[in-house]
């Protein structure tokens, strides 16, 4: 497979989630994706599951294809040996705390003069110039910050975080997206510059449908649980046995769709029933239109549900335990749940890539160990300026 940017070196300081999912993108793609981590190593390798022998499964997810330098920045010579890698590098990507870098002498802006051609690409927690900037976040102060969890959650519950942790995720897809529209200008203009996405921006940005209803009426979008009374019988549907996550989601978005469901589930006597007619009186009727669908659901599994509803045009989906979407046929036919074998965790179904090029997903490489690649990457970086003063030298 021809990876489209295999011409790409990138460094990478980020460390666990938001800033490694941008710079994974960039791996799986073909880039050089040199990471580098403290002496302990990025503190992603001793989340849940790690041992002394061991790193976690967490790293792994998102470092794929990686290789591991360790550099103290702390110290002069570990300073010293990434700028080394930076002479030949076209990417620094990073997610520390405002001001660290810059405590260990290695301040941005500096950088960005030193190397010009270089886009440097950071993911903070607030976006600079505001009140807010240097205050430290994660995902779930993100969702909290950004309006999610204010829409999160039961009506007269509180507010809930997501379960994905989506602020960090949507941080790492933008970042990327950023990282390659700054290359872009670059190969227009020769000049790199600076990249920045913070968490509580994405979430803001997700929640531009939720916003709608704050426009129209003037007042905060509420919290409505998992259903949609908007189109009535949208929403959560039980099924059969009756388990955690035994249930199917339906969307209905036109009156199309309404007669395409009760034709499959074989309620055409409501077909042309006044009381339903029009989609703001199934709004009106919303428990008898629900428990019309619910009693259909009940008497099957999910999976049967699914496929019925969908064959006949309706959208609809189960839902699927984290279990369940590791061993879906779907997911395991198309390469999004591949198998990989891991060097320290032996076989595993893990999610591929969701970018396919030419019909195909990049393989997943392993990720590296610590510091496997410190020699290497710094006698690459080294022969590369020993070849760039040969070709500045007078002839």
């Amino acid at each position: 497979m021809d990876l489209p940017l295999s011409d790409l070196r990138v460094v990478d300081l980020t460390q666990y989630e938001a800033g490694p999912t941008a710079t994974q993108f960039f791996a799986w793609l073909g880039a050089d994706v040199i990471k580098v981590e403290p002496p302990k190593g990025d503190p992603g390798r001793h989340l849940a599951g790690a041992t002394p022998e061991r790193d976690s499964v967490f790293f792994s997810l998102f470092n794929h294809g990686k290789r591991s330098v360790v550099l103290d920045l702390k110290q002069d010579d570990g300073r010293a040996s990434l700028r080394e890698l930076l002479r030949s590098a076209d990417v620094l990507a990073e997610n520390f705390a405002p001001d660290t870098l810059e405590r260990f002498g290695l301040p941005l802006d500096g950088l960005a003069r030193e190397f010009p051609k270089l886009v440097i690409a950071s993911v903070r927690g607030y976006a600079s110039g505001g009140p807010w900037s240097g205050y430290k976040s994660l995902d779930f102060v993100a969702q909290a910050t950004g309006g999610a969890m204010s829409i999160t959650g039961e009506a007269n519950g509180p507010p809930l975080r997501m379960g994905p942790t989506n602020a960090d995720h949507s941080a790492g897809v933008h970042l990327a997206l950023g990282i390659l529209a700054a290359l872009h200008r670059r190969a227009r203009t020769g000049r790199g510059g600076r990249v920045e996405v913070a968490l509580q921006d994405v979430v803001v940005s997700s929640l531009r449908t939720a916003l709608v209803p704050t426009f129209v009426t003037r007042k905060v979008a509420p919290r409505r649980g998992a259903d949609y009374p908007d189109t009535a019988p949208s929403g959560l549907h039980p099924c059969a046995p009756g388990g955690a996550n035994d249930y199917v989601y339906l969307l209905l978005s036109s009156k199309e769709q309404w007669h395409a469901l009760l034709r499959a589930i074989e309620r055409e006597d409501l077909l042309d029933d006044p009381r339903y007619a029009r989609q703001s009186q199934r709004n009106a009727r919303e428990a008898e239109v629900r428990e019309v669908v619910s009693a259909w659901t009940l008497e099957r599994d999910k999976h049967e549900v699914m496929e019925r509803l969908s064959r006949a045009g309706v959208p609809c989906g189960a839902v699927l335990d984290s279990g369940e979407v590791l061993a879906n046929d779907h997911l395991r036919a198309t390469g999004m749940a591949v198998r990989h074998l891991d060097p320290q965790w032996g076989e595993l179904v893990l999610p591929g890539c969701p970018i396919r090029i030419d019909g195909e997903r990049p393989e997943l490489g392993p990720a590296p160990a610590l510091g496997a690649h410190t020699k290497e990457a710094l006698a690459e970086a080294r022969s590369h300026r020993s070849d760039r003063n040969r070709d500045t030298m007078p002839g």
